[in-house]
């Protein structure tokens, strides 16, 4: 993964400027659930390492683009303030997630809950694409 963020943060790093930044937040996000979907279904080490690297660079993508998005779009008075908002939501609920992941694992068995976990995730995120704000962000 720490290897598929370099190689993201350098691919992008390349760019001035990066157009149609809704598509592109959204698809590196669902492509990130299609690897852990696809890492519930392998039993490849190879693929699995693999699908790790694909990870580790779309989260990073993701992350430069939607830091980008927030400092270009949002007013300099109120980064603070957005900034900390959007940082309290992202982690608010990450300890209820590893929570929920490890008791489903114990109960469930990694196999479904990559799987289904990934599915969710690509699905959801796939729903934003339906909103023409998220289509048209640039």
């Amino acid at each position: 993964m720490s290897l598929g963020a370099m190689l993201g943060a350098i691919w992008l790093g390349r760019f001035t400027t990066v157009r149609r930044r809704g598509i592109k937040l959204y698809g590196v996000w669902m492509l990130v659930g299609l690897m852990v979907t696809a890492v519930g279904l392998s039993t490849s080490i190879p693929f699995i390492l693999l699908a790790a690297l694909v990870i580790g660079g779309a989260n990073t993508i993701l992350g430069l683009i939607w830091l980008n998005t927030l400092q270009e779009l949002v007013p300099r008075d109120l980064q603070g303030r957005v900034s900390s908002v959007d940082y309290l939501g992202s982690s608010l609920l990450e300890p209820v997630g590893y929570a929920i992941g490890g008791w489903s694992t114990m109960l469930l068995g990694p196999v479904v809950v990559f799987t289904v976990g990934g599915f969710l995730q690509t699905s959801l995120i796939g729903l934003g694409f339906l909103h023409p704000k998220i289509r048209n962000l640039d």
